[in-house]
């Protein structure tokens, strides 16, 4: 018998996890899941590494494999594109301050030496190298957020790049399907990550230090302006469905590498920049607690989108031990919404949509279906 969906707003979930109704059964629930899903970013002779390949580190702290979760999963729907930005953004707008932390809590991590953190051959940063190895926590909070982009920006280039100059109808799907991406996923995630370092994590550094904010705040209106252009392009190779957008898709291929270019550079004085002048004026909790609120005002919305990438990219440049610890960080219920539904999704579809243009046919995008419980998570969310 199908059972009655109940839809909850972000709000109402809170209150619900608050007052520790979920508490329970998703430490029951979490508790059945310990293998960690094999960083498919990866790519073996052009093709995808298995699903069901199982990685080398250790399980206490997993994303959960999705070994036979493709016989459970639904045919995805297209996505649709939105126009109101700032209704989207409005956590950050209204800097709203609901209590559930949905993300990793870094200050509940005891830091150790950087060899027991840091895998540093395997960090993107032009700021950190064998020299100049990433030193502690203050290093660690901005390679969180700023290596999932990195990679998600190495990806996005090289499906620009492997775009046909003219399009035929018949590949018209892979464009279609990258354009839904950059707009439902990569813009969301980037402008959320901006829009918190400007009016909650700078406002709260300028409580004790002076910041370069001409430059910081400078490239990033210059950095949302590039990414609005890119989205409008996309957004009229969507209306189009891919069909005659031999103008738009030389527009891609002329801004996004540019606009990749652009953001390194960004990330790199950030990262030259803000790790020291934490180290000089705040504290490992103080810092945590501004960046839980952070967390807290992305909401839901901003966990699905970001979290796993945040995670694969994790499972590469953090040690084995860091990564253990800061995946353990993560309340149960989010744990429990990332390990089932958040991860599966971002893998099956929104991976899927931003290396369409790489791949030989045409993928079936597919998430994880209701999970027939009276609470239905991915109804919810």
């Amino acid at each position: 018998m199908a059972c009655k969906m109940i839809y909850l707003s972000d709000d109402c979930m809170r209150a619900t996890v608050n007052s520790g109704m979920l508490s329970a059964p998703l430490h029951s629930l979490h508790s059945l899941h310990s293998t960690r899903v094999v960083n498919t970013e990866a790519r073996t002779g052009g093709r995808r590494t298995s699903h069901n390949e199982q990685a080398s580190k250790p399980s206490p702290a997993a994303i959960p494999s999705k070994v036979n979760q493709s016989s459970q999963l639904k045919e995805e729907k297209p996505m649709s594109s939105h126009s109101n930005n700032d209704e989207r953004r409005g956590s950050f707008s209204s800097l709203r301050r609901p209590s559930l932390v949905t993300g990793p809590r870094l200050s509940s991590i005891k830091m150790g030496s950087p060899a027991s953190l840091f895998v540093i051959s395997k960090v993107t940063s032009e700021v950190f190298n064998e020299e100049n190895p990433p030193m502690d926590w203050a290093d660690a909070g901005l390679l969180i957020p700023h290596e999932a982009i990195r990679r998600q920006m190495k990806m996005m280039v090289q499906s620009v790049n492997a775009m046909p100059d003219s399009s035929e109808e018949k590949e018209a799907w892979k464009i279609t399907l990258f354009s839904q991406w950059f707009v439902d996923y990569f813009y969301e995630s980037v402008h959320e990550h901006h829009d918190a370092e400007e009016k909650i994590y700078f406002p709260w550094m300028k409580t004790k230090t002076a910041i370069p904010e001409k430059e910081f705040s400078g490239s990033h209106a210059e950095l949302m302006s590039a990414m609005d252009g890119i989205k409008k392009v996309c957004t009229q190779i969507i209306n189009k469905q891919g069909k005659d957008c031999s103008a738009q898709v030389a527009t891609l291929k002329k801004d996004i590498p540019k606009f990749d270019a652009d953001m390194r550079a960004h990330l790199k004085e950030e990262e030259e920049t803000v790790p020291e002048l934490l180290r000089n004026n705040f504290t490992h909790e103080e810092e945590g607690k501004i960046v839980e609120a952070i967390l807290q005002a992305g909401g839901l919305t901003l966990a699905k989108k970001f979290l796993p990438a945040v995670l694969l990219a994790a499972q590469e440049w953090m040690s084995e031990t860091f990564y253990a610890d800061f995946v353990g960080s993560i309340p149960p219920p989010i744990k429990y919404l990332v390990d089932n539904y958040y991860m599966p999704d971002f893998e099956n579809v929104a991976m899927n949509m931003r290396d369409a243009p790489t791949l030989a046919s045409k993928p079936n995008l597919k998430r994880v279906p209701c999970c027939r419980i009276p609470f239905c998570f991915p109804c919810m969310f």
